[in-house]
């Protein structure tokens, strides 16, 4: 086969490359399809991957023909570059949004998203984003508008450095040809040592490795090693370029369809999308009819290619924006319909806003002018957001009853005049509802429909005196939160964590997941008044039941928490403490010995029992008594929120006692700790004294969340719990 000096190259000096910009596309459309949940599309997020590997490669090749031109490079002019190409539609979104936000998104959320749109003007929102996704409180948060903008950061980070480094490389090199095997060098050790950051990192710590630039560089990188490349690429004969392209285009469809969200990334699994990218870069020096840039070139893919960075920016906050106004997720119609729109929008972003500044049509080319529009832009988009997330703060702020003394005594006012669904002997307020406490070494058949006792709950407004305010719920969490004592997720041993009298003679452990420390202050309330050293020994997301648990946020076995389970148990065994207080969340996700398989079902629960019966045999002979606290109703809304959204009628944010409650999972805890030689306390009549379970009793606001319960809410608590562990017979 002959060839023609067209056919040898991709594209001109210029670098432009038709191919790629249909690659563009490819990537672009695979996040679409992802975040609008078209089915079999599980891992289209890879489309970002794609995406890094095209920026090295286009960033490092323009760096590369300045050198060839100038002999040197320009910072001033590639960041003026940069900011004439990125900031003016990204700047453009990011206030679309925020206003948007504030006018259709519940109230609550306006601060959040203000403040992810401030973090990404600034280009550190792959850090926020990484950090709000390992706090424990945090994770379950709505997605946010802005979340998208990580990936920007992440480039934007990485750019940072590498035109510094390419220029130190030429210039060191000092006029010698072969400087660009010393630029693949840098690149090389880049890609190789962030792959290993890679693959460390998302085996222990799956957030930060997801976000982080040192776990992305190396996608980056390999693109700025295919542009150092390019003259030795241009070489691969057609069919070998063909094959080379279409194989990785295949490995790209695979990443698509094989992976999601429950795989380990970046990791290894990264390569298929990375390496798939790099091949039809590759391959594509060589253009033939056998070739898939035949097909990449065509009008279509090139349309999305050019629109694709607006597409990328506007498609997310089409989607989460109207979703969150709505309250619920899209049909697949209006999903549909909204991709649509991004479409249109991202056309006329780039015809009208990218195109025209990229160009230097609005503002010129010269560099102090373009960094000056820089600067002026991010200040007004972290100005403008910041401003309405604090405008959003003070409309949220209540006004706090002067006597916290009088909303308690109007509690126990309120849940003294309600039936009780308590079960029995075993927790106080036993009344005629049907007893869920089963007796020793049996399981209680849980009642076909306790609800039916329960009196109607009432609506009204949200108080303005409401314990913790709307403002402040996102904020109130409970003391060894605060100090560290609350043990994070890595962490496998907590600290001293003394509380209450720390020279008191009877010792109390409140031991537990973040379930249990919703409970310290009540548990911290009766330390003080009855001098006990309060131990809280608790961990995010890690149950005291002896079992192999999930941990969804790392993405695999949660080993940290056996191991701090382990390290609590030696250290409860040597403080022999007077009462050991269990509490624990019911949802988290068990596996079998093999670390892969969930269990279900039957299964599940038998396997419960069976970590709940070690546990209290490790904990009932070194402890005067022990007090199984059952889990706390649960609510299907996010409480604050829902409450900021519908502060006319707080019964629009209660839950059914059917979906907030589960009478079958109270009596495998109630038997369990019969089973066990422990006390049982249901709390269900505390939390839920009335059907639908109510967002606010009194004054106060019941959950923080959708399932911790608010720290006023749960001080004031503090006198039942007591009353229930003396009924136990259990009070130190």
């Amino acid at each position: 086969m002959t060839h023609s000096p067209a056919r040898r190259t991709a594209g001109p000096a210029d670098g432009f490359r038709p191919d790629l910009e249909g690659l563009r596309a490819v990537a672009v459309a695979l996040v679409l399809l992802y975040h609008a949940s078209v089915p079999h599309f599980t891992g289209g997020y890879v489309g970002v991957d794609v995406f890094f590997v095209l920026s090295g490669f286009f960033i490092t090749g323009l760096l590369l023909r300045e050198v060839g031109r100038s002999g040197t490079i320009s910072l001033p002019d590639f960041y003026a570059r940069r900011a004439r190409r990125l900031l003016p539609a990204s700047a453009l979104v990011l206030l679309v949004t925020v206003i948007s936000a504030a006018m259709f998104m519940p109230p609550l959320r306006v601060p959040d998203v203000a403040g992810d749109a401030a973090s990404a003007a600034l280009y550190v929102s792959n850090i926020h984003f990484a950090l709000q996704a390992t706090d424990y409180l945090q994770a379950d948060l709505a997605p946010s508008p802005i979340l998208h903008f990580w990936s920007l950061s992440v480039e934007e980070q990485f750019y940072v450095f590498w035109p510094a480094l390419v220029l130190l490389v030429v210039r060191l090199a000092r006029g010698r040809e072969d400087f660009g095997r010393w630029i693949a060098l840098v690149a090389g050790i880049i890609v190789v040592s962030s792959f290993g950051i890679a693959i460390w990192l998302t085996e222990a710590n799956a957030p930060w490795a997801f976000f982080s630039l040192l776990t992305r560089a190396w996608e980056l990188g390999l693109g700025a090693l295919l542009a150092i490349g390019a003259t030795q690429l241009a070489r691969i004969p057609d069919r070998v370029a063909a094959l080379t392209a279409w194989l990785g285009l295949i490995l790209i469809g695979l990443a698509g369809v094989l992976l999601d969200t429950s795989t380990p990334f970046p990791g290894t699994a990264a390569l298929l999308p990375t390496v798939g990218s790099a091949l039809v870069i590759a391959g594509g020096f060589r253009q033939s009819s056998l070739a898939p840039g035949r097909w990449l070139s065509k009008a279509i893919p090139r349309f999305l290619g050019r629109i694709s960075y607006s597409l990328y920016l506007w498609h997310w906050p089409l989607l989460v924006i109207p979703a969150a106004a709505l309250d619920s997720k899209l049909p697949w119609w209006a999903r549909a319909g909204l991709v649509a729109a991004s479409i249109g929008c991202s056309w006329a972003t780039q015809r009208w806003v990218e195109a025209p500044f990229r160009r230097g049509w609005r503002i010129g080319t010269v560099a102090r002018r373009n960094l000056a529009m820089a600067g002026a832009l991010t200040l007004v988009v972290a100005t403008v957001s910041l401003g309405i997330g604090v405008r959003a703060v003070n409309a949220l702020h209540g006004t706090a009853t002067a006597d916290a003394s009088t909303d308690e005594a109007r509690l126990d006012e309120i849940l003294g005049g309600l039936p009780s669904l308590s079960p029995g002997p075993a927790s106080p307020g036993a009344s005629d509802t049907p007893n869920l406490s089963p007796g020793p070494g049996t399981t209680a058949d849980p009642p076909t429909n306790p609800a039916l006792d329960l009196p109607p709950t009432r609506g009204g407004p949200v108080p303005a005196g409401l314990r913790p305010s709307l403002a402040d719920a996102r904020t109130d969490q409970a003391r060894p939160y605060d100090d560290g004592c609350h043990v994070n997720q890595a962490d496998t041993v907590s600290g001293p964590c003394t509380y209450g009298d720390p020279n008191g003679s009877r010792t109390v452990v409140l031991l537990g997941d973040s379930h249990a420390a919703s409970w310290f202050p009540a548990v911290e309330r009766l330390a003080k008044e009855r001098g006990w050293r309060l131990l809280s020994l608790t961990k995010s997301g890690c149950s005291s039941v002896d079992i192999s648990q999930w941990n969804t946020p790392l993405k695999r076995v949660y080993s940290e928490c056996k191991q701090w389970r382990e390290n609590t148990f030696r250290r409860i065994e040597a403080e022999r403490p007077a009462l050991v207080l269990v509490a624990n969340d019911r949802g988290f996700r068990v596996v079998a010995a093999d670390g892969t398989t969930t269990l279900k079902g039957a299964d599940r629960t038998e396997a419960w029992r069976m970590g709940m019966a070690r546990t209290l045999s490790r904990l009932a002979p070194v402890a005067g008594h022990v007090v199984v606290i059952g889990d706390t109703p649960l609510s299907i809304f996010d409480v604050p929120v829902c409450l900021s959204e519908h502060q006319a009628d707080t019964l629009a944010c209660a839950t059914s006692f059917a979906r907030s409650v589960s009478p079958a999972w109270l009596a495998e805890e109630a038997s369990a700790a019969t089973r066990g030689g422990a006390g049982f306390v249901d709390p269900t009549a505390w939390v839920c004294p009335s059907d639908p379970c109510p967002a606010v009793i009194g004054n106060f606001m019941v959950l923080r969340d959708k399932h911790h319960l608010a720290t006023p809410f749960s001080a004031a608590l503090s006198r039942r719990l007591g009353d229930a562990i003396q009924a136990l017979g259990a009070m130190p």
